[in-house]
């Protein structure tokens, strides 16, 4: 008897991760299917034809192409500029894809970046079934895979898609931690948590600030602070193992000892008296002369200038971060977009974007209903995350943890991009994070504000 009420325990559970997977599966097919449809053609990078095929020019895709193409000529210590002004970590995921083929390279990009993104909805939403959100589980993978922007990023050249499911990995592997409850296997999660945020910090290294505080929250939150010193170090050795790769490579190609050398110049585009904080803001800019010609020490001399015109400036500081947070959040179309997201993928069948083909329709979209709906969706979006948030924070458990690691990514990627420039792009590698605490707070909204949590702490 037993045994055969286990099974019937366990049956629907099978049943709703094998629903997951077919979810998953679809999305990533019919993403396959996207791919090779989209028309091949030739761009210059490096004064050469390049042939895109299987994929979609990203914001910054030229930047990455031209690094790629400098890596596969010349090899990884290729003395090419681009490779030490931009993080060469992404050039060189693609340079490691290469490996399958250079001719097909960037379908299998983009093959990788689809096949990677569905795993990641899919095992965040199988291991959220787990807890008490078992009942949120449908709608956070529904959110994530069918979220158009955030889906299709995979199908274009860029790193904010692999960013993205490798935050969404990492939080579905410390949920699986806390289901367990297996302490042998609490290091092995660790180290491959430690693993991912160094890969994060490889591609994007702003995203450095959200791993260390998520893994000291993490091991401390496990641990206590007595016995996580040890545990600690370990995975900060081994998440900045990878962005000292580049700092290495850096160095023995050109001589310079950083990452890269581009955070000056963006920080410096949102500052200054006539800035507005915005990347396509007319005037912007401080007045900063560095003193050294090394690149490596310039930077560091323009990113201390712009801090010191922050702090000099309290009051137009503040209009500056106002602006930014309006344009971190903004939609991706409409009177209040404001970012380096027109290459969008979603853009090319938006029916917002399509309905301005018209002289009406740009009335309509741009004029004061467009303008009311903008802010709806803007300020929306916002209220529903610090909701979902609310409702986690008061569960006092697991769930608590889960508010409180989406809540540490979002918000140190919000807070950076205060102090350098307003971009909605910013927001598409924390999207996964967003989208599952934006659909907590709205399911719970609609359901008259009560939270949809089992009994019991966890469900094994």
């Amino acid at each position: 008897m037993a045994s055969k009420s286990k099974r019937a325990r366990l049956a629907p559970q099978r049943n709703l991760k094998k629903t997951f997977m077919y979810w998953a599966a679809i999305v990533l097919f019919i993403k396959l299917i996207i791919s090779f449809n989209i028309p091949a053609f030739n761009i210059e990078i490096n004064g050469k034809p390049f042939l895109l095929d299987g994929i979609w020019l990203g914001a910054d895709g030229e930047n990455y192409l031209k690094s790629y193409d400098a890596l596969s000529s010349d090899g990884v210590f290729s003395t090419e500029g681009i490779l030490s002004y931009w993080p060469a970590g992404y050039p060189l995921i693609i340079l490691l894809l290469s490996l399958f083929g250079k001719g097909w390279v960037l379908t299998t990009l983009a093959m990788t970046q689809s096949l990677i993104f569905s795993f990641s909805a899919y095992f965040l939403a199988s291991q959220l079934f787990k807890t008490r959100l078992k009942k949120y589980s449908h709608l956070v993978i529904i959110f994530i895979l069918f979220n158009p922007t955030l889906s299709l990023s995979s199908l274009a050249v860029g790193y904010e898609s692999l960013t993205a499911s490798g935050l969404i990995i990492a939080l579905a592997i410390v949920v699986k931690d806390f289901v367990e409850k297996n302490e042998r296997k609490f290091v092995q999660y660790l180290i491959i948590n430690s693993v991912i945020f160094g890969l994060l910090t490889f591609m994007q290294p702003r995203l450095l600030a959200s791993g260390l505080m998520i893994i000291l929250f993490w091991v401390v939150t496990k641990k206590g602070i007595k016995s996580a010193a040890t545990m600690i170090v370990v995975s900060l050795a081994i998440t900045l193992f990878f962005p000292a790769t580049l700092i290495f490579r850096n160095n023995e190609a050109t001589g310079l000892r950083a990452i890269s050398t581009n955070l000056g110049n963006t920080m410096n585009l949102g500052a200054g008296d006539k800035a507005t904080g915005s990347y396509s803001s007319k005037e912007k800019g401080v007045e900063c002369k560095p003193t050294s010609s090394n690149p490596g020490v310039s930077d560091s001399q323009l990113v201390k200038c712009v801090l010191n015109w922050y702090l000099q400036n309290p009051l137009k500081s503040t209009k500056l971060f106002y602006n930014k947070t309006i344009y971190f959040w903004s939609p991706w179309y409409g009177p209040l977009a404001d970012g380096t997201m027109a290459r969008n993928p979603w853009l090319k069948v938006s029916p917002i974007k399509n309905i301005t083909s018209t002289q009406d329709g740009v009335n309509l979209v741009y004029g004061g209903f467009g303008k009311l709906i903008s802010w709806l969706w803007l300020l929306g979006g916002v209220a529903s995350l610090m909701y979902g948030f609310l409702i986690l924070w008061r569960q006092k458990s697991l769930e608590r943890f889960i508010g409180v690691f989406a809540m540490i990514s979002i918000t140190t990627n919000w807070v950076i991009s205060l102090f350098s420039i307003g971009d909605h792009r910013f927001r598409v590698p924390i999207m996964g994070m967003s989208l599952l605490i934006q659909a907590i707070g709205l399911k719970t909204f609609l359901r008259g504000r009560k939270p949809a949590m089992v009994e019991g702490p966890f469900l094994r």
